[in-house]
């Protein structure tokens, strides 16, 4: 393309920007804009391999995701809502049918209440997604509790996937901030205050594209830098937001043909070979702050954007250039002055020769994002100013060069067509409509119970009945929720879910009515509570039955037709739990006055009745069926053997009532857990207590095994689910 047409195009791309943003001739003055922690940050940004799906990553250091966006429509593919944290990088595989994270988060003690940074232990992670269907594939959690950042990049062939970890430590030292205004406006006198200041160091290795195992470690670090901790903040939390402005842009890139990667901080770039990990060459000692680098689509050429600044009339001056190396001797080429002031990124176009930079302009106390393109032989081609007011800007141009993303604040983002320069589509935060307020609702407290816990059979979702709040399916793993159905109906304090996670019963708050969802297929169906008062409800293990206790019978229903199968006869008083043996060939009743009671609810017949010794509020068969565990309002747990009838075991930790038994799928555990705010997890066959899990703010109110017996989860009284670690015995995650 000419220099002309490509001068053209440039103003052709600054009209369509001015229309769409539409500034003032002499715009007001007014307070420069100021990003907060609700702040729906766009923090990566990648186009798929075939140029057809934006991905954004984007949210809060509490709560990111990633949208996929249909680049031609502009329509949302998915919105992958399972990160604890923020998403630091993200990248595709060569086939663009998965998408690797990096993302950080937090690992709490406490469940309820929102804990401090102090209280939290920070982690990274690397997260495998189809980006066909938004599940997720592999995680793996990067070991070391002093990372606070990662960024991941895949090699051009896809097999190997090159990290960045960063490490941070708190230290002390002399440090003068007297020598220049932090807020950038005018030089004051130096003071040498102590100070605690946080030092950041990089991690570099090559990953196995699939697992995530690390395969070379590349020898050395990228360097170090000091950043102050400002007396009288939150050290961890200041940490955390100061190298989040500092370190949003991905300081990585393999070269085209995969022989050597690339890292750099604001003073250096290192090269390494990407067979034997050993550095090549570092590149240094040039004036300005290493903003962005990147190499040529041939390889031939490393490029580097650099911003200076100094102090003209008691204001900061600020001046770029893009420097260029011979990409294979290290040799220097050219020096090129541009007219972007400050540097944010930067790519090279298509063909190679030119650049593409994004960068801010600062005037009168404000700064507009702008964009600029450049000819290495030449020099700058032109540039325009979106006159939008933001604190943030990045370019990104997809594998066909036919589009161009342009970040131009902290949250927007445009699709620009390179062939008419014209926007076509703009994501910012209110363009995923599915997204509400994550970062408070995850700390909503609430007196609503959760009633009944379950697994699904693969182990990748968890599902919970909310008292008067519908039912919740999480996907364990990253916390995520995965559908929530019900969330107007009014429901009462009864419901049941059956073992195997597909089917979910619940008592309407008109206790007159019983819905049943089918969790695979979001179906409703209503059953009609005949007989009167409902007191207790059960499903068997496969969802088929469904027991209903009224005052004068026990109905057994089929849950496919509601069809009535048996009415059982029962003795005078209330029933207050009911239960089905695994093999639906047992119910069990446990009443008010503490008697026990099974029937063959084929036949109807009772077979067994067992005095309780008080008054019961949960019940349980083991797997296998040859055990029944009852729990009582006094703390004691008995485990009854059903071939005699006679008391096996008597468990005595818990120091109020037990509200929810549960059984590991192998039998050989057994969770209880109640008023005391505690879950006991005992040896079946011991009757010894292995793990005393503490936390919660509430009552446990309902408890599941996860199928492999490593995690559990129980809910409480504040609509929250906690996961617990059992092999460490640490809380996992809270659900919410």
């Amino acid at each position: 393309m000419k220099r002309s047409h490509l001068a053209l195009a440039l103003v052709t791309m600054c009209l369509a920007l001015v229309a769409i943003n539409q500034p003032l001739a002499q715009p007001r003055r007014r307070s420069p804009t100021v990003l907060s922690g609700l702040s729906d940050i766009i923090w990566s940004v990648k186009f798929s391999p075939d140029a057809q799906t934006l991905a954004i990553a984007r949210g809060t250091s509490e709560a990111g995701r990633v949208e996929l966006w249909d680049v031609n429509s502009g329509a949302l593919k998915h919105s992958i809502k399972g990160f604890d944290g923020a998403v630091w990088s993200i990248s595709f595989t060569p086939d663009g049918r998965t998408l690797v994270t990096g993302s950080g988060g937090f690992h709490s003690n406490k469940i309820a209440e929102k804990p401090s940074r102090r209280d939290r232990t920070p982690f990274v992670e690397l997260k495998w997604w189809n980006t066909e269907t938004g599940e997720l594939k592999h995680r793996v959690e990067l070991p070391g509790d002093d990372r606070i950042s990662l960024v991941a990049i895949h090699s051009p062939d896809g097999r190997s996937l090159a990290s960045v970890e960063y490490r941070a430590a708190i230290g002390f030292s002399n440090t003068g901030f007297g020598s220049f205004d932090p807020a950038g406006r005018t030089p004051g006198t130096g003071f040498m205050p102590i100070f605690r200041s946080v030092t950041y160091d990089a991690d570099l290795k090559l990953l196995d594209s699939r697992t995530g195992e690390v395969k070379l470690k590349l020898k050395g670090s990228i360097g170090s830098f000091e950043m102050p901790i400002f007396p009288g903040s939150d050290a961890s939390s200041e940490m955390f937001s100061r190298f989040v402005m500092n370190q949003r842009r991905q300081p990585l890139a393999f070269s085209p043909d995969g022989g050597m990667v690339a890292a750099w901080n604001s003073t250096e770039i290192k090269l390494w070979s990407t067979t034997t990990g050993e550095e090549i060459r570092k590149l240094k000692d040039f004036k300005g702050r290493l903003n962005a680098a990147a190499f040529s689509p041939d390889g031939r050429t490393l490029a580097a954007a650099l911003t200076s600044y100094s102090f003209k009339d008691n204001r900061p001056d600020f001046k770029s250039v893009i420097r260029t190396w011979d990409a294979t001797s290290g040799a220097p080429r050219q020096v090129m002055p541009i007219s972007t002031k400050a540097i944010s990124s930067m790519e090279f176009a298509r063909g190679g020769q030119q650049v593409l930079i994004s960068g801010l302009l600062r005037e009168d106390a404000r700064s507009f994002a702008t964009l600029e393109l450049a000819d290495l032989r030449t020099g700058s081609l032109g540039a325009v100013d979106t006159r939008k007011e933001g604190t943030m800007s990045s370019v990104v141009i997809s594998p066909d060069g036919r589009t161009v993303a342009f970040q131009t604040d902290a949250s927007s983002l445009h699709l620009i067509d390179t062939a008419s320069w014209k926007i076509q589509h703009t994501f910012n935060e209110t363009s995923d409509s599915s997204v509400t307020n994550t970062s408070n609702r995850r700390y909503l407290l609430s007196v609503k119970s959760v009633t009944t816990l379950a697994f699904s059979a693969d182990g990748k979702t968890v599902s919970g009945e909310i008292e008067q709040g519908g039912i919740r399916l999480w996907d364990p793993r990253t916390g995520e929720v995965k559908k929530h159905l019900g969330e107007q109906d009014e429901t009462g304090s009864i419901a049941t879910i059956s073992s195997n996670g597909n089917i979910v019963v619940e008592l309407a708050s008109d206790e007159s009515t019983l819905r049943l969802w089918n969790l695979g297929t979001d179906d409703r169906k209503v059953i009609p509570a005949i007989g009167g008062t409902v007191s207790a409800i059960a499903l068997s293990a496969d969802g088929q039955r469904l027991a209903i206790a009224h005052s004068h019978s026990i109905l057994v229903v089929n849950t496919a037709n509601g069809v009535i199968l048996k009415e059982l006869s029962v003795k005078p008083g209330k029933v207050d739990c009911l239960s089905f043996a695994i093999d639906r060939q047992t119910l069990a009743a446990a009443y008010e006055d503490g008697t026990i009671q099974m029937w063959d609810p084929r036949s109807g017949q009772i077979t067994k009745t067992i005095n309780g010794g008080g008054k019961i509020r949960a019940l349980h068969f083991a797997p296998a069926g040859g055990t029944l565990a009852t729990a009582a309002t006094d703390g004691t747990v008995n485990l009854w053997d059903l071939r005699t009838g006679t008391l096996n075991r008597q468990l005595k930790k818990h120091s109020g009532p037990v509200n929810a038994i549960a059984f590991s799928a192998d039998g050989n555990l057994m969770a209880t857990g109640g008023d005391d705010r505690t879950v006991i997890v005992w040896d079946v066959a011991t009757g010894k207590a292995q793990r005393t899990l503490k936390g919660h703010d509430l009552a446990v109110t309902s408890l599941a095994f996860s199928p492999d017996g490593s995690l559990l989860a129980s809910g409480e009284g504040n609509a929250s689910i906690a996961l617990w670690d059992l092999p460490a015995g640490k809380l996992n995650r809270v659900l919410k």
